[in-house]
C-alpha cells in the first residue's frame, strides 16, 4: 500500500510504496526490491531516499527495561530530486544485510522473540520524514546452523531469542547490539540451568559466546559463567562441533 508523505503546507503530499523481491536473506546477503513514489497535489523536494534494516532491541535505562526499534545497515538509494505533482518515480535497490544482523529463522523454524524488517526512509524538504517498513526473514548462516544444531544435540532445548543493546567485552562486535539465543538446560549438565549463545560473524568466521547460568551449591550462589570460541568458515566441516561444545560446557559446569 502507498503511504502518505506529509507536504509542507499540510495538503496533497506524495505517497511511497516499497516492494521486496527477496522475502528473506542470510547475514551478508543482499535484499533487493523497488521503491515507488507517487506525487501528490503539490511538488515536493526529496533530499534523499534510503533503506535500512531495523530490529527490536531491549535496553535498560535508569533501572527500567524497555524495547525500541533500532535501524542499522543504511543504504543510499536516490536523491536529491524534485517530485512533481502527480508524477511517478521508481527506484530499484539492493541492500546488504550486515554480518551481525540478528537471525529470525533456524532449521526451518522461526526464532521467537526476534524481528527484523527493511525500512524505507524518504527525506522530504520541509516535511516529516516518511517511512515504509516491510518485515524480512533472516536465515541462519551455515556456521550458525551447525553450532545451533550441535547445542541441541547436547540436549539443550531452544526457547527464544532476543536482541540486547550494549557491547560484549573483548569481542569483534561492530553493531550497538547483539542477539542472544536462549536454551533450556540439558540433563547432561545438571549444574547449568540455562544457556545463551551469541554469534559475532564477519566475512571470514565468527566468534561464539557461551553464557550459562550455573546452579549454586551449598555454600555458593548461582552465577553466570562464560566462554568463547572462534569458528573459521574455511574449516567448518573439519571439526566435531558437538564434541568441542561438550568440552567447553563441561568446563563451565565444573568451574569453581
Amino acid at each position: 500500500m502507498f503511504k502518505k508523505l506529509l507536504a509542507a503546507a499540510g495538503v496533497g503530499g506524495a505517497e511511497v510504496e516499497t516492494e521486496l523481491f527477496t522475502p528473506g536473506v542470510q547475514p551478508g546477503g543482499v535484499a533487493e526490491g523497488v521503491i515507488r513514489l507517487r506525487g501528490g497535489k503539490i511538488a515536493q523536494d526529496i533530499a534523499e531516499v534510503e533503506v535500512e534494516f531495523v530490529t527490536r532491541v531491549e535496553h535498560e535505562r535508569d533501572d527500567h527495561e524497555g524495547v525500541r526499534d533500532m535501524g542499522f545497515g543504511r543504504t543510499w538509494v536516490q536523491g536529491p530530486f524534485r517530485l512533481e505533482a502527480g508524477a511517478f518515480a521508481e527506484f530499484r535497490f539492493g541492500a546488504r544485510a550486515p554480518m551481525e544482523t540478528p537471525i529470525t529463522f533456524y532449521n526451518g523454524r522461526v526464532l521467537p522473540g526476534t524481528w527484523v524488517a527493511l525500512r524505507t526512509i524518504v527525506d522530504v524538504h520541509g516535511a516529516v520524514d516518511a517511512t515504509d517498513t516491510d518485515p524480512i526473514g533472516i536465515g541462519a548462516l551455515p556456521a550458525q546452523h551447525v553450532l545451533l544444531e550441535a547445542v541441541e544435540r547436547l540436549g539443550f532445548g531452544l526457547r527464544s531469542a532476543d536482541v540486547e543493546y550494549g557491547r560484549i567485552r573483548n569481542s569483534t562486535q561492530t553493531l550497538p547490539f547483539y542477539q542472544e539465543i536462549e536454551f533450556a538446560g540439558s540433563p547432561r549438565y545438571p549444574q547449568l540451568t540455562q544457556l545463551e549463545v551469541t554469534f559475532m560473524p564477519n566475512d571470514q568466521g565468527m566468534s561464539v559466546v557461551l553464557e550459562a547460568d550455573k546452579r549454586g551449591g551449598l555454600w555458593s550462589e548461582s552465577r553466570d559463567v562464560l566462554d568463547a570460541l572462534w569458528v573459521d568458515y574455511a574449516t567448518l566441516g573439519q571439526r566435531d562441533w558437538a564434541a568441542e561444545l561438550h568440552h567447553r560446557l563441561a568446563g563451565l559446569a565444573a568451574r569453581r
